[in-house]
């Protein structure tokens, strides 16, 4: 039915395209196909422009974007465009991570799945009603827990094992890994977990290591989706947790605290244990961090 005008914004500026339209007299729609051959359907932004949204979406602030994208690119929007876009650009990866798990193989012998959380701070309509650490009960944050997956066959030049580079995947939500004792399904974040280590053919590599802090929800989703695994508990969460017991004995600012806290990594690297839990259970009566160290640590 002829040919309609549409102006679209590209990295090169407003560019305008006609189209040949069609109308279907028995549905009523019409539609240009050459919109959907372009990737503007439903859009009055070019593909690569739309790409640069997400990748400034994902990195600063809707505003901060904006700021960029005209800044480096003369591309000119504003933040609530910026906004828009960015967001239905997430929701349709988080339908496409859900829809598609093709099973992958191991890009190593040895393949890592590491798992964390950790709180982001969230608008008031985002938190109503849900319990937290404020002196009110009230919550500032969400938690947003991570799946990632790696090789590393290669070591730094100081024999240090070093992620390869590439190897290195991601997925992360805000999503609970809590199930009640009568549900069957695997929690929404362990299905998470369940389809990235299908992708990366996690089950399938030689040695299987599943790496985190002390969280027992980690060391649950271990047990039951990973049995095979080698399970390693990451130092680097321990040592920060013998910093902030040397700073509640001694004080953030005693040296004393620092001392205390080197001689327990001391031990934690030597592999002893029995005489770390020993030198924090002294120090557990009077003070509540160094008591929760020792069950963290056992």
């Amino acid at each position: 039915m002829g040919r309609r005008a549409k102006t679209f914004i590209s990295i090169l500026g407003e560019l305008g395209l006609e189209r040949a339209y069609f109308h279907c007299d028995r549905c009523g729609i019409g539609f240009c196909p050459r919109d959907g051959a372009l990737g503007l359907a439903d859009s009055t932004l070019s593909p690569s422009v739309t790409r640069m949204i997400g990748v400034v979406g994902a990195m600063v602030s809707f505003a901060e974007g904006r700021q960029l994208l005209e800044e480096l690119a003369a591309v000119d929007l504003d933040a609530k465009t910026v906004e828009r876009v960015a967001e239905a650009l997430g929701a349709e990866i988080a339908r496409d991570e859900k829809a598609f798990v093709s099973p992958g193989s191991p890009s190593a012998p040895t393949l890592y799945l590491g798992l964390d959380g950790t709180g982001i701070p969230m608008r008031s309509a985002e938190l109503a009603g849900r319990c937290g650490k404020q002196p009110d009960g009230s919550s500032k944050t969400r938690e947003v827990k991570l799946c990632s997956v790696w090789s590393a066959e290669h070591t730094d030049k100081n024999g240090i094992p070093e992620r390869d580079p590439g190897s290195v995947t991601y997925s992360a939500a805000i999503e609970s890994a809590a199930t009640k004792d009568c549900q069957q399904d695997l929690s929404d974040f362990a299905q998470r977990v369940q389809r990235e280590a299908d992708r990366r053919g996690f089950d399938k590599a030689s040695r299987q290591v599943v790496l985190g802090d002390g969280a027992p929800w980690i060391w649950n989703i271990a047990d039951a989706q990973f049995p095979d695994a080698l399970q390693i508990v990451d130092r680097f969460h321990v040592k920060q947790h013998l910093g902030d017991v040397g700073k509640a004995i001694w004080g953030a600012e005693n040296p004393l605290a620092q001392t205390w806290a080197d001689a327990r990594v001391a031990e934690l690297d030597a592999g002893q244990l029995d005489t770390l839990i020993h030198e924090i259970s002294a120090c557990a009566p009077s003070c509540e961090t160094a008591r929760q160290c020792v069950g963290y640590i056992d």
